[in-house]
């Protein structure tokens, strides 16, 4: 079972994952229940206009975002990505195809390297690698969210 611990959402305008595998459906312990997610595992990460959020507690969450234009990386080695949901656009060869992945609607192809726009990415743990986010902010924000949308 993955570890994982609590969701977090990443927002890029472009996710590009090199030496990509889709290890398939596995359970991890998220808030203290378990669930079902997609494992993958990539040598690489590219990260256009990352932004990453978190709940920290009710009505509260972290947000960490990268200078506007960059691009963060995760690099090097076995990466592996424990995903709830990667919704966006699969890019081959500048054709974008909606997609939206979950355990219930997996990949249906096993490539070595994939690139999303306009993509959200709902995760539950990131192993390995080093992620390096340039000019990165980091600050807490009110979630205006009714509660029962967060």
């Amino acid at each position: 079972m993955a570890s994982g611990g609590r969701e977090w959402t990443l927002t890029a305008s472009r996710l590009e994952l090199g030496g990509l595998n889709y290890a398939g459906v596995v359970e991890a312990l998220v808030n203290g229940k378990t669930i079902k997610v997609l494992k993958f595992t990539a040598g690489d990460m590219k990260i256009r206009d990352l932004v990453q959020t978190a709940e920290i507690s009710p009505g509260q969450k972290l947000v960490t975002a990268a200078r506007p234009g960059s691009t963060s990386t995760v690099a090097p080695g076995r990466i592996e990505l424990f995903t709830v949901q990667l919704k966006g656009n699969l890019d081959i060869l500048g054709i974008k195809i909606p997609v939206d992945y979950t355990a219930e609607r997996p990949p249906p192809l096993n490539v070595p390297f994939a690139a999303f726009t306009d993509v959200t990415v709902r995760n539950t743990d990131l192993v390995g690698g080093t992620l390096k986010i340039p000019g990165a902010r980091i600050y807490v924000v009110a979630d205006q969210a009714p509660a029962e949308r967060r």
